[in-house]
């Protein structure tokens, strides 16, 4: 009777330790993106929802970030394919997505996209011109402070003509939003100087 309770603390204590871990892992992944990932800015229209058991974000909705041309070595087969790889390149003060593929990427600078569907443009009655992909981006939410979110909101939604953008850090295809930033300065600090 003794060694079944010891098997059993034993056996709760390695649960434990287990659903420890994976926090921990989790922690330590998130980490090295925000510390080892590279930046890339994606232009966003926001919308500032409230969810009582999580608080206030900002959903965003990212310009210009939903469809891209198929790399050209990829072909869409029939049966339905989930993930691919979005190919980041940066122009100017924005990220644009060039193209999306199958294969992950050996070069860093891409980010892994749920595929939606697929379209194909012609360029003649029989040419085919290109096939464009239809995907969503891995993030949609950006958490704020309680106070600042309704003033985010207000701001944003005036059409005071503010441009936002989402500074993500990407690292071996996962991205993480870091912040939102209006020209070089945080959301947040922008409000508070409002």
């Amino acid at each position: 009777m003794k060694w079944i309770k010891q098997l059993s603390w034993s056996l709760f204590g390695i649960l434990c330790l287990a659903q420890v871990s994976v926090i921990g892992l989790q922690i330590v992944k998130y980490e090295r993106i925000l510390t080892q990932g590279e930046i890339f800015l994606f232009d966003v229209l926001p919308l500032d929802p409230y969810d009582p058991f999580r608080g206030r974000y900002v959903t965003l909705r990212f310009k210009d970030a939903n469809k891209a041309p198929l790399a050209k070595e990829d072909e869409f087969m029939e049966e339905q394919r989930i993930k691919g790889y979005a190919l980041l390149e940066k122009q100017e003060d924005v990220t644009v997505i060039k193209e999306v593929t199958f294969h992950k990427p050996k070069r860093n600078n891409f980010l892994e996209v749920t595929l939606s569907s697929t379209d194909t443009l012609y360029r003649g009655i029989n040419e085919k011109h290109e096939t464009m992909v239809y995907f969503s981006l891995p993030f949609d939410r950006f958490y704020m402070r309680e106070d600042l979110a309704p003033k985010a909101e207000l701001l944003l939604r005036a059409g005071s003509g503010v441009a936002l953008k989402a500074k993500l850090r990407v690292l071996e295809g996962k991205g993480i939003i870091e912040d939102l930033v209006v020209g070089d300065v945080s959301l947040s600090q922008f409000i508070l100087t409002q």
